[in-house]
């Protein structure tokens, strides 16, 4: 199952506005990007959830995290997380062997790292919950 909602998100965040704003058009990552991964860049990744166990039914809330990342600035990283969300917030998602029963955004972050001394690393995102059901 978290192959099929990673799979899932990765098609979904293919959208034309956000890949514009990214280094590359495969600079969207699972879990973690590369070392030396070109800046700006998107990285989603399960955070949580799983069985809810209310009835005979097999669902899902899963929690995922979506951030976009830049060295730039906090407004482009803040750009990023803008487009995500609107590929994401409130949108049917489609997960193989699975229906969406909702995905919407729940949480918003922001930090700021030191790589190296004077240069930042931004990152805006969020949260977002996904209740699916077995199809």
């Amino acid at each position: 199952m978290i192959n099929a909602l990673a799979s899932a998100l990765y098609t979904r965040l293919q959208g034309t506005a956000l890949t514009t704003l990214l280094a590359g058009t495969t600079s969207i990552y699972h879990m973690q990007a590369p070392e030396g991964a070109a800046l700006p860049y998107v990285v989603f990744s399960l955070q949580g959830g799983g069985d809810e166990n209310l009835d005979k039914n097999r669902t899902k809330q899963l929690s995922v995290f979506v951030r976009g990342y830049s060295k730039t600035s906090a407004a482009q990283a803040g750009s990023i997380d803008a487009e995500a969300d609107t590929l994401l917030h409130l949108n049917e998602l489609t997960v193989s062997g699975w229906t969406n029963i909702w995905l919407a955004r729940e949480t918003d972050l922001e930090t700021v790292e030191v790589n190296r001394p004077g240069e930042n690393v931004y990152m805006q995102g969020g949260f977002y919950r996904v209740h699916l059901d077995k199809t």
